[in-house]
């Protein structure tokens, strides 16, 4: 038999999972199709999260050095679309998962939680130096997404901890890519997806970065190499060179591989002819 719980209070919540290191429940479009039926123990329990209204806000945190975004944990992917804060990379991504009904009961967080190499937000998140908040009956600590997933479907969650928002921040692109490739826009499971945005003023580029997702054991980002071409002349994305070389470098960065939605060949040449293409079109 499972222990069902559905408090109305975070403190609640953290007691129960405390107590019981839990299965959290939020929106639960991962959990159900994994299925939930190896809990067959009194011990076992769930703790559904979506009623819980101090984690359902989305607000904007003036209080940090660079303003933040921060997204509860019980905020579905239609909310996401729907508020006039939220980035436009971020609506893109929400509006290609699944139908309507989903994304009225999945959320961002449980999409971050399930740590899937082909989660469809992770890429935007990525590229927003997003940070995840988790909570304890102990306290609060902050982990950048980089760092609390950390690999295939693994996360640095303790038992006792339930992420309670994320934040990100807010840049401003001139011109930015998003593109998933599945064999429908949504409704389909993510076979690649490429996310960048470029920011350029008085011919300096002050802003370049870039994420693959689906095409690597967890999403492909390299700030090291965007800080390289951060403070150099825009024209240096028109030339030829320039393009071969940012296509080499994520090449011996993104790591394919072969399954039932695509093969390792095809998601690398796609990738990559997304990359070059819109490097070519950049201005």
């Amino acid at each position: 038999m499972v222990n069902v719980y559905r408090p109305t209070k975070l403190d609640k919540a953290l007691e129960l999972n405390a107590i019981h290191c839990a299965t959290l429940f939020a929106g639960g479009t991962d959990l159900m199709v994994q299925g939930m039926t190896h809990y067959d123990d009194s011990d076992n329990a769930v703790v559904f999260l979506d009623d819980i209204v101090e984690i359902k806000g989305i607000e904007l945190n003036n209080q940090t050095r660079e303003p933040r975004l921060v997204i509860g944990a019980g905020v579905t992917l239609y909310e996401l679309t729907a508020h006039e804060s939220v980035p436009p990379m971020i609506k893109d991504a929400a509006k290609r998962i699944a139908a309507p009904a989903l994304r009225n009961r999945a959320t961002l967080v449980g999409n971050i939680c399930n740590a899937s190499p082909a989660a469809d937000m992770l890429p935007a998140l990525y590229l927003l130096d997003a940070r995840v908040e988790l909570s304890s009956p102990g306290g609060k600590r902050e982990l950048a997404i980089e760092e609390f997933i950390s690999g295939p479907g693994q996360t640095l969650r303790l038992a006792d901890e339930i992420v309670t928002s994320v934040s990100l921040t807010l840049p401003m692109f001139d011109d930015y890519l998003y593109h998933k490739v599945g064999t429908r826009k949504a409704n389909a499971l993510t076979k690649l997806s490429i996310l960048a945005g470029v920011r350029i003023e008085s011919g300096i580029i002050q802003d370049w970065r870039l994420t693959f997702g689906a095409i690597g054991p967890t999403v492909v980002r390299n700030v090291e190499f965007e800080q390289g071409l951060i403070g150099q002349s825009a024209a240096i994305l028109q030339q030829a060179e320039t393009i071969d070389k940012i296509i080499d470098f994520y090449s011996q960065k993104i790591a394919p591989i072969d399954d039932h939605r695509s093969t390792a060949e095809y998601r690398r040449c796609a990738a990559l002819n997304l990359l070059r293409r819109w490097l070519e079109n950049i201005g």
